[in-house]
């Protein structure tokens, strides 16, 4: 996987956002979008005080600013849901 995969996929959508990641982003308010169920479904192995770390971040931080300073990596686990959105869109063009 290229370092900046999600980046690019990102800017080269421009504001033609597929319904999958305008749905996503428009959940960010949510309990769900933070809950112990959702992480434990993406990161089974991880500890409750890397949830707490992960929920922290997604409560105060926004993808949008994210994804230029992180590496994808990065970006995956704490945006998985926006990463897979973004992977659906590199692979579809």
């Amino acid at each position: 996987m290229k370092r900046d995969r999600y980046l690019q996929c990102y800017l080269a959508l421009d504001k033609d956002w597929p319904l999958s990641l305008v749905s996503i982003t428009a959940q960010q308010s949510g309990p769900m979008f933070t809950s112990i169920q959702l992480f434990d479904i993406y990161f089974p192995n991880k500890s409750r005080q890397e949830f707490q770390r992960w929920k922290s971040h997604r409560l105060f931080s926004n993808w949008q600013d994210d994804i230029y300073s992180m590496s994808d990596e990065v970006f995956q686990f704490h945006w998985p849901m926006i990463a897979g959105a973004l992977a659906e869109v590199d692979t579809s063009s």
